[in-house]
Parts: structure tokens; sequence; C-alpha cells
């Protein structure tokens, strides 16, 4: 199913056209579940899906807000990792999918720790967006240095 098939889904048949923009609403719902990964959405994570989503999109303060309720309401409905990163990938330039996944791998490493299902789902995404694995590892080693968690 396509993204644009799966927003139409869960908006209804009276709102053709989604109130928010469909790239940042991908990318918000993908960031989204890859921070409630943990079973513990922190407020650490919240800053970095926020600070992330106000940079990459020039959104305001409300207008994040917004979307990140859209997203929400994506992610607690139907969470389809391919609809979403499908359209992502077909959407959005390599640069801007690396920086998606150094933003997962910031968001999982907020709290210092990565668990196992945090890091299987990272990759799983990294090579949903297209990612080639040495790709998806530098991005993980660049975030680490840049937390200073890695030499």
């Amino acid at each position: 199913m396509s993204f644009a098939k799966l927003v139409q889904r869960f908006k209804g048949p009276q709102q053709s056209q989604p109130k928010q923009d469909p790239l940042p609403l991908a990318t918000a719902a993908v960031l989204l579940e890859i921070a409630y990964a943990d079973g513990n959405f922190s407020p650490a994570e919240d800053g970095d899906v926020i600070g992330y989503l106000k940079r990459a999109f020039d959104l305001e303060d409300e207008s994040v807000q917004e979307l990140l309720a859209a997203a929400d309401e994506v992610r607690n409905r139907t969470i389809d990792h391919f609809a979403l990163t499908n359209f992502i990938r077909g959407h959005a330039s390599l640069a801007e999918r690396i920086e998606i996944v150094k933003e997962m791998w910031r968001i999982v490493y907020a709290d210092r720790k990565l668990t196992d299902y945090e890091n299987y789902l990272v990759r799983k995404l990294a090579d949903l967006l297209g990612l080639e694995h040495h790709v998806m590892i530098d991005a993980k080693v660049s975030v680490l240095r840049e937390l200073g968690l890695a030499t």
C-alpha cells in the first residue's frame, strides 16, 4: 500500500488532501516509531525529534507540534514501514535520507543505551530507505562520535 493510500485510509473519504505535507509526515512517523522502540519516549528523544523536524522542514513550534500529532495518529492507526520509507525514498535525496538515519541513531542513543530492537529497527529502516550497509554504519559512527560515545 502506498503512503498516500495509507494517509487516505485513516483520514477517510471526505478529506481528499492530507492536512500535512506527506514527506514531513512520513519522516515524523518513522522517527516516532524509533523513539517508541524501547517502550519509552523520553524528553531527550522528544527534543531530538522536534529539533530535527524544525531544521529539516523549516517549521515553527506550532507547526511541528501539529505535524507530530498527525504523525502519531498515522503511527497509532497503522505503521507500515515499507509504505513510509518507500515514500521517503522516492521524495528525499540520498543526503536527506542519510540525515534521517543519523537522526534515528541520535534518538536511540538519547538515553545512552541501545536495545537489540532499536538496533534492528534502525538497520531495517535504513535498508528500506535504500541505504547500503556501510552508509548506515558510517552514519552510526558519525553520531556516536558526535555524542562522545566513540573514539
